[in-house]
């Protein structure tokens, strides 16, 4: 009855025959949280990605009905809808990559607390279930609070001894993304000819373009030609929620996370030499978690490239945002121990 969408009462011996990962084509991406509004989207961006021959959608409801509804669209993908918690291993079955974007979105106004308290628990009980059912795959984490979260799935995974530096990664494309975008319009070019490498963390204070390093080249004299646009970055957020509603910026996260997904699977094929910027476990700073540019390849982190030379005024910023970065990393651990 259902085209494409196997409802999800077969056999895990079934799926493995079907999607075997010895053949070199196959990309099985499973996006948890899919139905939510960032879901949704990128779930529909995915199943137009050329790289992706199965997707797996998962959430506790409705994921089964979208699941049939994207099965229409004409491309060559395969879509599987799965719902409540314990089909979770079998969405996560043979998974290359699993993109997860439960939970509740940044507010205007919520503070990293709040959001650590409400999508922590998620975090702690989706985690498990990874490191048990497809230890190897790379994981994008785009669930807020980013700066707290992606540690604390860290210290998870290490509970069941399945923690890879290399293959778990906090998405923060959505701020180089921007980042092009504003220069783009600052220096009159296509946005997808701007380079410009975004550093440090997730949240507001902590995101730092590298404005000296953009190509082509952004004319800075000085600091007060840098933090107009360091500013309008950081606020955008903000500056989207309070015209949107507490909806907030979905779709150019949505935008994002299709876009990193797709280098991971690039990288994954050993294809194209990839670069992102991801937040990422890391010794380039005194933080043991930070986004910097990152080579990726077929185990996740190829290289990490580290921090570009910095202007005096960016150094500076940088030092200012680090207290708050250990911070966020420190609570993130301590919301993981305490489970």
């Amino acid at each position: 009855m259902m085209r494409n969408v196997r409802v999800v009462l077969k056999s895990f011996s079934s799926l493995s025959r079907k999607f075997s990962t010895t053949q070199t084509s196959n990309s099985r991406v499973c996006v948890i949280g899919a139905c939510g509004n960032v879901g949704q989207a990128l779930s529909l961006l995915l199943k137009r990605d050329d790289r992706v021959t199965v997707l797996s959608l998962y959430d506790v409801k409705k994921a089964i009905g979208m699941a049939l509804d994207m099965s229409h669209i004409d491309t060559n993908s395969e879509v599987f809808g799965y719902e409540k918690i314990e089909m979770l291993p079998k969405a996560l079955y043979c998974a290359d990559v699993v993109v997860i974007v439960a939970g509740q979105p940044r507010k205007q106004g919520s503070s990293e607390d709040e959001l650590l308290k409400q999508n922590g628990p998620l975090i702690v009980e989706i985690m498990p279930h990874i490191a048990e059912i497809c230890p190897k795959a790379l994981i994008a984490i785009v669930t807020s609070p980013t700066n707290a979260i992606v540690p604390l799935a860290a210290e998870v995974l290490k509970k069941k001894d399945a923690f890879d530096p290399n293959r778990l990664f906090g998405v923060t494309t959505h701020n180089v993304v921007r980042a092009r975008t504003f220069i783009s319009d600052e220096l009159q070019v296509d946005a997808s000819m701007v380079k410009v490498p975004v550093i440090g963390g997730n949240s507001p204070c902590t995101i730092l373009p590298v404005l000296t390093h953009t190509k082509p080249k952004f004319k800075i004299e000085d600091e007060d030609d840098a933090i107009p646009l360091i500013r309008k970055l950081r606020a955008a957020e903000d500056n989207v929620t309070k015209v949107k509603g507490d909806q907030g910026a979905t779709l150019v996260i949505a935008h994002s996370v299709a876009k990193f997904t797709h280098a991971l699977l690039m990288g994954l094929a050993g294809l194209g030499d990839p670069v992102e910027c991801a937040y990422v476990e890391s010794a380039v700073t005194d933080c043991s978690f930070f986004a910097t540019p990152l080579k990726l390849g077929k185990q996740g982190i190829e290289k990490n490239l580290g921090i570009p030379s910095l202007a005096k005024f960016e150094a500076e910023l940088l030092d200012d945002l680090i207290p708050e970065l250990k911070q966020s990393i420190k609570k993130g651990i301590d919301f993981a121990k305490k489970k």
